[in-house]
């Protein structure tokens, strides 16, 4: 799941979820854990989201340039 929308909607719903989340809470409190796991693991993806570089579409900057006149433009 790379869909930065969903990944913030997941994201939020588990902080959600945390808390909510009944105390007094145990040390030995599995569930929490979990949960705490699939937060990490949607933080994580959703930084990889944001320093994976933009797909390059269409012509480079350069190209752009030359194509507009470059040095010879009116």
């Amino acid at each position: 799941m790379n869909d930065r929308p969903a990944l913030e909607r997941r994201l939020a719903e588990l902080s959600e979820e945390i808390r909510r989340y009944p105390t007094p809470i145990a040390r030995c409190d599995e569930q929490l854990t979990e949960l705490l796991e699939r937060r990490g693991k949607v933080l994580a993806q959703l930084k990889q989201s944001t320093t994976e570089p933009p797909v390059r579409t269409g012509c480079s900057a350069e190209a752009i340039w030359i194509n507009d006149g470059g040095f010879h433009a009116a």
